[in-house]
């Protein structure tokens, strides 16, 4: 089956950083995609921003979908910060 549009999502950015983890500096994997409405297969309209974050020291994993925001307010900001200059 041919489909001519539909939704796509892009990696944008990803970036290490330094964050705050119970009184330790840690590393962190930030990752910044971006939703397109695509018409064959060319991206033509943003439509919002995903961030997904993780902490190899304690191994945790937060990601932000379409629909639900399971990620801690802090790191929601950093990923926020992060996805402004991008």
């Amino acid at each position: 089956m041919f489909f001519i549009f539909g939704i796509k999502t892009k990696l944008k950015r990803k970036e290490d950083r330094k964050i705050l983890k119970n009184g330790l500096h840690v590393n962190a994997i930030i990752k910044v995609y971006q939703y397109y409405f695509e018409l064959f297969f060319i991206p033509l309209i943003p439509l919002g921003k995903k961030y997904s974050i993780y902490i190899p020291h304690s191994d945790e994993y937060y990601e932000t979908n379409y629909f639900s925001k399971e990620m801690p307010e802090e790191y929601l900001e950093i990923c926020k910060e992060v996805g402004r200059l991008y």
